[in-house]
Protein backbone atom coordinates (compact mmCIF):
# COMPACT_ATOMS: atom_id res chain seq x y z
CA UNK A 1 0.00 0.00 0.00
CA UNK A 2 1.28 3.53 -0.64
CA UNK A 3 1.37 6.10 2.37
CA UNK A 4 -0.69 9.60 2.26
CA UNK A 5 1.82 11.28 1.62
CA UNK A 6 2.54 9.60 -1.82
CA UNK A 7 -1.15 9.41 -2.42
CA UNK A 8 -1.14 13.34 -2.13
CA UNK A 9 2.06 13.73 -4.65
CA UNK A 10 0.03 11.25 -7.18
CA UNK A 11 -2.94 13.45 -7.16
CA UNK A 12 -0.86 16.70 -7.22
CA UNK A 13 0.48 15.63 -11.12
CA UNK A 14 -3.29 16.29 -12.76
CA UNK A 15 -1.84 20.01 -12.19
CA UNK A 16 0.90 21.42 -14.16
CA UNK A 17 2.85 23.11 -12.06
CA UNK A 18 3.29 20.03 -10.08
CA UNK A 19 4.08 18.31 -12.79
CA UNK A 20 7.10 20.31 -14.42
CA UNK A 21 8.21 20.62 -10.67
CA UNK A 22 8.75 16.85 -10.35
CA UNK A 23 9.40 16.39 -13.64
CA UNK A 24 6.58 13.17 -13.53
CA UNK A 25 3.48 12.31 -15.05
CA UNK A 26 0.71 9.80 -14.64
CA UNK A 27 -0.35 7.74 -17.68
CA UNK A 28 -3.52 5.65 -16.87
CA UNK A 29 -4.96 2.22 -18.73
CA UNK A 30 -3.37 -0.91 -19.38
CA UNK A 31 -3.12 -0.22 -23.49
CA UNK A 32 -1.22 3.00 -22.75
CA UNK A 33 0.93 1.75 -19.81
CA UNK A 34 2.11 -1.05 -21.91
CA UNK A 35 3.08 1.16 -24.56
CA UNK A 36 4.65 3.29 -22.31
CA UNK A 37 6.91 0.00 -20.59
CA UNK A 38 7.90 -0.52 -24.45
CA UNK A 39 8.35 3.14 -24.92
CA UNK A 40 11.74 5.20 -24.40
CA UNK A 41 9.89 6.52 -21.52
CA UNK A 42 11.45 5.82 -18.17
CA UNK A 43 8.71 4.15 -16.13
CA UNK A 44 9.41 4.59 -12.05
CA UNK A 45 6.12 2.41 -10.88
CA UNK A 46 3.65 0.81 -11.70
CA UNK A 47 0.15 1.27 -9.57
CA UNK A 48 -3.12 -1.23 -9.80
CA UNK A 49 -5.86 -2.13 -7.01
CA UNK A 50 -5.31 -5.77 -5.88
CA UNK A 51 -8.63 -6.92 -8.29
CA UNK A 52 -6.86 -5.66 -10.66
CA UNK A 53 -3.62 -7.62 -10.17
CA UNK A 54 -5.12 -10.68 -9.42
CA UNK A 55 -6.36 -11.01 -13.19
CA UNK A 56 -3.02 -9.93 -14.28
CA UNK A 57 -0.84 -11.65 -13.26
CA UNK A 58 1.41 -11.94 -16.37
CA UNK A 59 1.57 -8.16 -16.37
CA UNK A 60 5.12 -7.69 -17.22
CA UNK A 61 6.58 -5.43 -14.13
CA UNK A 62 6.83 -4.86 -10.83
CA UNK A 63 3.86 -3.20 -9.24
CA UNK A 64 2.91 -1.25 -5.99
CA UNK A 65 -0.85 -2.66 -4.70
CA UNK A 66 -3.35 0.58 -4.28
CA UNK A 67 -7.36 0.61 -3.01
CA UNK A 68 -10.03 0.79 -5.05
CA UNK A 69 -10.70 4.20 -3.17
CA UNK A 70 -6.84 5.67 -4.46
CA UNK A 71 -7.15 4.57 -7.55
CA UNK A 72 -10.25 6.81 -7.77
CA UNK A 73 -8.68 9.43 -5.87
CA UNK A 74 -5.73 9.23 -8.28
CA UNK A 75 -7.04 8.63 -11.90
CA UNK A 76 -8.60 11.96 -13.87
CA UNK A 77 -11.03 9.79 -15.84
CA UNK A 78 -14.64 9.33 -15.12
CA UNK A 79 -14.39 5.66 -15.08
CA UNK A 80 -10.87 4.85 -13.25
CA UNK A 81 -8.83 2.18 -15.00
CA UNK A 82 -7.47 0.87 -11.84
CA UNK A 83 -3.69 0.69 -13.25
CA UNK A 84 -1.39 3.55 -13.70
CA UNK A 85 2.20 4.15 -14.07
CA UNK A 86 4.12 7.08 -13.09
CA UNK A 87 6.76 8.27 -15.67
CA UNK A 88 9.42 10.95 -16.25
CA UNK A 89 9.17 13.52 -18.67
CA UNK A 90 11.06 13.46 -21.07
CA UNK A 91 11.86 16.90 -22.73
CA UNK A 92 13.21 16.53 -26.33
CA UNK A 93 16.12 19.59 -27.11
CA UNK A 94 18.66 19.38 -30.13
CA UNK A 95 16.47 18.14 -32.42
CA UNK A 96 17.98 17.63 -36.35
CA UNK A 97 15.07 19.15 -38.53
CA UNK A 98 16.59 17.11 -41.28
CA UNK A 99 15.64 13.93 -39.82
CA UNK A 100 11.69 15.18 -40.49
CA UNK A 101 10.12 15.45 -43.84
CA UNK A 102 6.50 16.06 -42.46
CA UNK A 103 6.02 17.80 -39.75
CA UNK A 104 2.81 19.39 -38.07
CA UNK A 105 2.53 22.54 -35.98
CA UNK A 106 -0.13 23.37 -33.30
CA UNK A 107 -0.74 27.06 -32.82
CA UNK A 108 -2.42 27.53 -29.81
CA UNK A 109 -4.55 24.07 -29.53
CA UNK A 110 -6.18 24.30 -26.51
CA UNK A 111 -8.35 21.53 -25.91
CA UNK A 112 -6.45 18.63 -24.40
CA UNK A 113 -8.60 16.14 -26.25
CA UNK A 114 -7.96 17.67 -29.38
CA UNK A 115 -4.00 17.99 -28.84
CA UNK A 116 -4.31 13.70 -28.16
CA UNK A 117 -6.46 12.97 -31.22
CA UNK A 118 -3.78 15.09 -33.37
CA UNK A 119 -0.75 12.89 -31.33
CA UNK A 120 -2.46 10.38 -32.21
CA UNK A 121 -3.56 10.63 -35.52
CA UNK A 122 -0.11 12.11 -36.54
CA UNK A 123 1.04 8.22 -35.18
CA UNK A 124 -1.35 6.75 -37.72
CA UNK A 125 0.05 8.68 -41.05
CA UNK A 126 3.67 8.26 -39.33
CA UNK A 127 4.32 11.82 -38.87
CA UNK A 128 6.47 11.78 -36.38
CA UNK A 129 7.13 15.45 -35.25
CA UNK A 130 4.76 17.69 -34.13
CA UNK A 131 5.93 21.41 -32.93
CA UNK A 132 3.49 23.57 -30.54
CA UNK A 133 3.28 27.07 -29.97
CA UNK A 134 3.94 28.07 -26.02
CA UNK A 135 -0.13 28.70 -25.67
CA UNK A 136 -0.87 25.12 -27.33
CA UNK A 137 -1.79 22.95 -24.28
CA UNK A 138 0.64 20.89 -22.16
CA UNK A 139 1.46 17.19 -23.93
CA UNK A 140 1.75 15.79 -20.62
CA UNK A 141 -1.93 16.68 -19.54
CA UNK A 142 -4.01 13.51 -18.48
CA UNK A 143 -6.82 14.25 -21.02
CA UNK A 144 -4.01 14.94 -23.90
CA UNK A 145 -2.09 11.38 -22.47
CA UNK A 146 -5.57 9.56 -22.33
CA UNK A 147 -6.81 10.70 -26.13
CA UNK A 148 -3.46 9.72 -27.82
CA UNK A 149 -4.06 6.35 -26.28
CA UNK A 150 -0.42 5.43 -26.20
CA UNK A 151 0.82 6.95 -29.34
CA UNK A 152 2.41 10.34 -27.58
CA UNK A 153 5.05 7.29 -26.35
CA UNK A 154 6.46 7.48 -30.38
CA UNK A 155 5.51 10.83 -31.52
CA UNK A 156 8.36 13.95 -30.68
CA UNK A 157 6.13 16.97 -29.32
CA UNK A 158 8.14 20.42 -28.81
CA UNK A 159 7.43 23.39 -27.69
CA UNK A 160 9.01 26.09 -29.74
CA UNK A 161 8.17 30.41 -30.28
CA UNK A 162 6.15 29.46 -33.86
CA UNK A 163 7.36 33.06 -35.12
CA UNK A 164 11.09 32.66 -34.73
CA UNK A 165 10.91 28.86 -36.11
CA UNK A 166 9.32 29.29 -38.83
CA UNK A 167 11.55 32.17 -40.22
CA UNK A 168 14.68 29.97 -39.62
CA UNK A 169 13.08 27.39 -41.27
CA UNK A 170 11.89 29.10 -44.33
CA UNK A 171 15.10 27.25 -46.04
CA UNK A 172 13.73 23.59 -44.94
CA UNK A 173 10.30 23.25 -45.34
CA UNK A 174 7.42 24.53 -47.59
CA UNK A 175 4.92 26.23 -44.89
CA UNK A 176 1.12 25.63 -45.55
CA UNK A 177 -1.38 27.23 -42.91
CA UNK A 178 -5.13 25.58 -42.79
CA UNK A 179 -7.19 28.98 -43.44
CA UNK A 180 -10.96 28.34 -44.63
CA UNK A 181 -9.85 30.64 -47.88
CA UNK A 182 -7.39 28.36 -48.64
CA UNK A 183 -6.68 26.40 -52.35
CA UNK A 184 -8.81 23.44 -51.78
CA UNK A 185 -6.71 20.62 -50.31
CA UNK A 186 -7.50 18.27 -53.40
CA UNK A 187 -5.93 20.77 -55.57
CA UNK A 188 -2.71 20.75 -53.27
CA UNK A 189 0.38 18.72 -53.77
CA UNK A 190 2.42 18.94 -51.20
CA UNK A 191 5.99 19.69 -50.96
CA UNK A 192 8.84 16.70 -49.98
CA UNK A 193 9.75 18.56 -46.69
CA UNK A 194 6.22 20.16 -45.53
CA UNK A 195 5.21 21.84 -42.22
CA UNK A 196 1.44 22.10 -41.86
CA UNK A 197 0.23 24.69 -39.33
CA UNK A 198 -3.40 23.90 -37.69
CA UNK A 199 -4.75 26.92 -35.69
CA UNK A 200 -6.48 27.74 -32.32
CA UNK A 201 -10.07 25.90 -32.12
CA UNK A 202 -11.81 29.45 -32.21
CA UNK A 203 -9.78 31.63 -33.82
CA UNK A 204 -7.28 30.11 -36.56
CA UNK A 205 -3.95 30.51 -36.87
CA UNK A 206 -2.80 33.98 -35.17
CA UNK A 207 -2.03 36.72 -37.34
CA UNK A 208 1.48 37.07 -36.14
CA UNK A 209 2.00 33.16 -37.60
CA UNK A 210 -0.33 34.05 -40.92
CA UNK A 211 1.71 36.57 -42.27
CA UNK A 212 4.98 34.11 -42.47
CA UNK A 213 2.79 31.79 -44.25
CA UNK A 214 2.78 31.72 -48.25
CA UNK A 215 0.56 28.44 -48.89
CA UNK A 216 -2.87 28.63 -47.60
CA UNK A 217 -4.82 25.50 -47.83
CA UNK A 218 -8.58 24.22 -47.05
CA UNK A 219 -11.13 21.17 -47.11
CA UNK A 220 -13.52 22.73 -49.09
CA UNK A 221 -17.11 22.15 -47.88
CA UNK A 222 -19.17 20.01 -50.33
CA UNK A 223 -22.09 21.33 -52.26
CA UNK A 224 -20.98 25.23 -50.95
CA UNK A 225 -22.97 26.25 -53.55
CA UNK A 226 -26.50 25.10 -53.27
CA UNK A 227 -26.51 24.84 -49.44
CA UNK A 228 -28.69 27.43 -47.26
CA UNK A 229 -27.40 26.04 -43.60
CA UNK A 230 -23.93 25.10 -43.38
CA UNK A 231 -21.25 24.18 -40.52
CA UNK A 232 -19.25 26.43 -39.55
CA UNK A 233 -15.90 24.88 -39.41
CA UNK A 234 -14.87 21.24 -38.77
CA UNK A 235 -12.89 20.31 -35.28
CA UNK A 236 -9.41 21.10 -35.60
CA UNK A 237 -8.77 17.15 -34.93
CA UNK A 238 -10.99 15.96 -37.38
CA UNK A 239 -9.42 18.06 -40.06
CA UNK A 240 -5.66 17.17 -38.56
CA UNK A 241 -6.26 13.77 -39.82
CA UNK A 242 -7.66 14.98 -43.49
CA UNK A 243 -4.73 16.99 -43.75
CA UNK A 244 -2.33 14.43 -42.41
CA UNK A 245 -3.78 11.93 -45.18
CA UNK A 246 -2.86 14.34 -47.82
CA UNK A 247 0.43 15.37 -46.31
CA UNK A 248 1.16 11.90 -46.05
CA UNK A 249 0.29 10.58 -50.01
Amino acid sequence: MISNSELKYLRSLKQKKYRYQHACFLVEGEKSVKETLDSQYSVKTVYVTERWRSAHEDFPTDMVTITKTQSEQISSMSTDPEVFALVEMKLFDNIDYHLYNKILILDDIRDAGNLGTIIRTADWFDIQLIITSHGTVDIYNPKTIQASMGSFSRIKVITVDLEDFIKNNKQNYSFYGTFMEGTPINEVRFGERSALVLGNESNGISKEVAALINNKVSIPLKNADCRIHRPESLNVAMSAAIFCYELSR
